[in-house]
């Protein structure tokens, strides 16, 4: 369903209301506030699935900020920042599949990919024994990642779709979360628990959190430039 296709009455109603804008500028690190709160938006609808879910979403699908007018989010607003028929999936990988995906998102400049509260992890600029990013800095629900446990991820389908057509590195996908074996591919009206589309997520979760507060960015840190 397009946008345009959206009655102006319905776009005009309001989801929830914010502390304060949230934007798709990043920090130094790469992590924004809009990234933080569609990525929390994303976990908290696949918990289902698992409780200590994790969630990476590709900034590349967060199209408008949030909140600099009003702090109002109306249905159109959201739509704005996310498109309607983007959908999400849930994925399982081991602990060091997580950190290539990681790592795959620095190859040839790549955006930083936005991640939820359950997941941390610290980077580098200019790779230290030819990582960018350190394997026991990686973090789920505040506990180090065990390289060959199995984790239970959910990705927007932006992500999976972009690394789906490019099947090799480069800015905007990652071969890793491609390969993943799928647990679920969130679509709307099949019964069962499943996360759905991301803007389904972020006004659920908006209507849930009034105001919802600005989050602290301080899931990704860059430790040398």
């Amino acid at each position: 369903m397009a946008v345009a296709h959206v009655d102006r009455s319905v776009r005009e109603t309001v989801v929830g209301v914010l502390g304060g804008p949230l934007t798709r500028r990043p920090n130094p690190a790469g992590e924004s506030t809009l990234g933080d709160v569609v990525a929390d938006a994303l976990q908290t609808g696949a918990k289902p699935f698992d409780l200590n879910v994790a969630t990476l979403v590709d900034p590349a699908d967060l199209r408008a900020d949030l909140g600099r007018k009003h702090p109002e989010v109306t249905v159109g607003d959201a739509l704005d920042a996310l498109p309607m028929d983007l959908g999400s999936s849930v994925v399982r990988l081991t602990g060091a599949e997580l950190h290539q995906a990681l790592e795959a998102q620095f190859a040839k400049h790549g955006s930083v990919l936005q991640v939820s509260s359950q997941l941390a992890y610290q980077w580098r600029a200019k790779p230290l024994n030819g990582l960018h990013v350190d394997p026991a800095t990686i973090t789920i629900g505040g506990k180090v990642v065990d390289p060959a446990a199995g984790y239970v991820i959910a990705v927007s389908d932006g992500l999976r779709d972009r690394a789906d057509k490019h099947g090799k590195v480069r800015k905007g996908s990652n071969p890793v979360i491609a390969a993943a074996p799928l647990i679920v591919k969130g679509v709307t009206g099949v019964g069962g628990a499943h996360p759905g589309p991301l803007f389904d997520n972020l006004a659920a979760y908006l209507a849930t959190r009034n105001p919802l507060p600005v989050p602290v960015l301080n899931r990704i840190t860059l430790v040398s430039r």
